[in-house]
């Protein structure tokens, strides 16, 4: 049965959720403004011995808010929750900032990590010049009322807009540098990259970003393109969590 964890890291607090299983572990990274409940449908398609892991990140869902949501501080959770939950060497699965997070990680822990799956994210290429900071930061200005609803529903994050907006520019600066990541990686890499539309981004900005996983690709042997959904960044993990699982299978089998 899977029981509920508070997990204390750098000044954090963070709720977790583990099944314990006897087979791979698992360890799942969400987007950057969702809930670990947004993994339920890739959680009921994987087979029931996997041990799997999902929290909530600061100011998301059941987890309270907090001064910093730098990405350092994101890893520096990541590293926590890993630690509290005792796992020994997961398959970390990311999705858009999460792929980030389980990019770094792994390139930055060696030997800890079995395999990352990464779900349209972490393309190793800058997007987000003056121009379109602006752009993002007037749309996050224009959700500022919808995102406190939602927030206070715990369906995503509490972040205020301009944090929000910081976020995703901070994102798009670091995946930028990535490729240095790609190929120190010592383990299989697998990326599912989505094909369809982002609310938030023209289609010239997602066509960029995701021919960017020929770079990554380019960079380690290790790391392929598993599979190309036809979804949007958003509908990925609702619409495809087949192909998730196949990917962790993928990788569960090569440990």
């Amino acid at each position: 049965m899977p029981r509920h964890l508070i997990v204390h890291g750098a000044g954090s607090r963070l709720s977790c959720t583990v099944s314990p299983g006897t087979g791979p572990e698992v360890f799942f990274l969400n987007g950057a403004f969702s809930t670990g409940h947004d993994w339920k449908q890739v959680l009921r398609d994987l087979s029931p011995d996997h041990h799997t892991v999902t929290f909530d990140a600061r100011g998301r869902g059941r987890s309270p808010s907090h001064a910093d949501y730098s990405f350092s501080g994101a890893l520096d959770d990541v590293a926590s929750v890993l630690a509290a939950a005792k796992l020994q060497h997961p398959i970390l699965v990311g999705w858009s900032h999460g792929a980030t997070l389980a990019l770094r990680y792994a390139a930055t822990h060696p030997g800890a990590v079995a395999g990352i799956v990464l779900i349209d994210g972490d393309f190793p290429v800058r997007v987000f010049h003056e121009k379109a900071q602006r752009r993002i930061r007037r749309q996050y200005r224009l959700l500022k009322a919808p995102m406190a609803v939602l927030g206070s529903l715990g369906i995503m994050s509490t972040l205020a807009h301009h944090r929000a907006a910081d976020l995703v520019v901070e994102l798009d600066e670091i995946d930028a540098g990535l490729l240095p990541d790609y190929r120190s990686l010592d383990c299989p890499a697998l990326i599912i990259a989505g094909s369809g539309p982002h609310p938030g981004s023209p289609a010239a900005e997602m066509r960029t970003m995701r021919a960017a996983a020929a770079l990554a690709c380019g960079a380690n042997a290790r790391v392929r393109l598993f599979s190309t959904v036809p979804a949007n960044h958003l509908r990925i993990l609702s619409r495809h969590p087949t192909v998730i699982t196949s990917a962790i299978h993928a990788l569960a089998s090569r440990t």
